[in-house]
């Protein structure tokens, strides 16, 4: 498995897979300006294409670790590029889900709740203790930020950030590139590129 990212995205998303048992991990970040090889003296971090590329050629799985959606779809358009394919990376312990997961190299951390009928797009970020209800339709390199309650159906449209401990209430669409603030609670639609802020 590729975790591409060495931040902290990448660092709480190799916790996660880590408690899945396995062990069998590398980190690529080729943007960084340090010289650490290894994380915890044990996960070797790469930063060349040749190293990727030989990585991939020994397990394509792929999941990136990096908050910022358009920097995140850049990286995984490259890895689908080189051979890659995208692998989910999920908390299964502390995971309530009814509805089937696509293996689309999403990150869900611990203790996220999933209802029925929930369809999500390519590489998002669940965070912790969130809650999806049921027939909530994500887009791609979407954020849910923890502790949020997304109570369906509803629709969020790609790129969009949720922020820590907010409630979308149901049959609302967000569009794309939304950003909600933390603990608000929104009850109307959203355009694209629109911002929604507590008043």
């Amino acid at each position: 498995m590729i975790i591409a990212g060495a931040g902290s995205a990448g660092i709480e998303t190799l916790g996660i897979y880590l408690s899945t048992g396995k062990t069998d991990v590398v980190l690529f970040d080729d943007k960084s300006n340090t010289n650490v090889e290894f994380l915890g003296q044990q996960y070797k971090i790469i930063s060349t294409e040749e190293d990727l590329l030989c990585q991939i050629s020994r397990n394509p799985e792929f999941c990136v670790a990096v908050g910022n959606p358009r920097m995140r779809e850049k990286l995984f358009e490259r890895l689908i590029a080189l051979g890659g394919t995208p692998t989910n990376i999920v908390n299964t312990k502390f995971l309530y889900c009814i509805s089937d997961l696509p293996q689309n190299g999403s990150i869900i951390q611990p203790g996220v709740n999933i209802s029925y009928g929930f369809e999500m797009g390519k590489s998002c970020m669940l965070h912790a203790n969130s809650t999806i209800g049921h027939k909530v339709k994500l887009g791609n390199f979407i954020n849910i930020g923890p502790s949020c309650a997304i109570i369906g159906p509803c629709e969020i449209g790609d790129y969009s950030y949720i922020g820590a401990g907010s409630v979308i209430l149901p049959h609302h669409k967000i569009g794309k590139n939304v950003v909600v603030s933390a603990g608000c609670v929104v009850d109307r639609d959203l355009a694209d590129y629109e911002t929604f802020t507590l008043l």
